[in-house]
């Protein structure tokens, strides 16, 4: 089953995102043909539309988004905004282990879940 991984970098002294996940999914003996990587995207809509090209290239069409609990509704909302079929798969847990942090975690996906709904971005 084809894999997807996005993401670019943060700091300009670490790898991409996409770079880490692909050599994780490498040491988990999945065939190198298999993995396919976007290395631009910055943002969750960006990484989505990124996807979708990298998609498209490869007739791939039915999706699973695989992200944190606290993103996915955002996440496939977003996905299916840009006409993606798309389905989730949360992961089993989250990097936010406190109340503190999952909070501030929640805030801040609704807040961009809110923006989303009214501007489509």
């Amino acid at each position: 089953m084809p894999i997807i991984f996005t993401g670019g970098v943060g700091e300009s002294n670490e790898p991409a995102e996409a770079i880490v996940g692909k050599n994780y999914a490498l040491a988990q003996q999945v065939k190198a043909a298999d993995i396919f990587t976007e290395t631009q995207s910055r943002t969750t809509h960006q990484n989505l539309k990124n996807a979708l090209e990298v998609a498209n290239a490869h007739q791939l069409t039915k999706l699973i988004i695989v992200s944190d609990p606290l993103h996915m509704k955002r996440a496939v909302s977003m996905a299916q905004g840009l006409g993606m079929d798309a389905h989730s798969s949360s992961t089993p847990t989250t990097r936010y282990r406190s109340f503190h942090s999952q909070m501030e975690f929640l805030s801040r996906e609704t807040y961009f879940y809110i923006v989303y709904l009214v501007f489509k971005i």
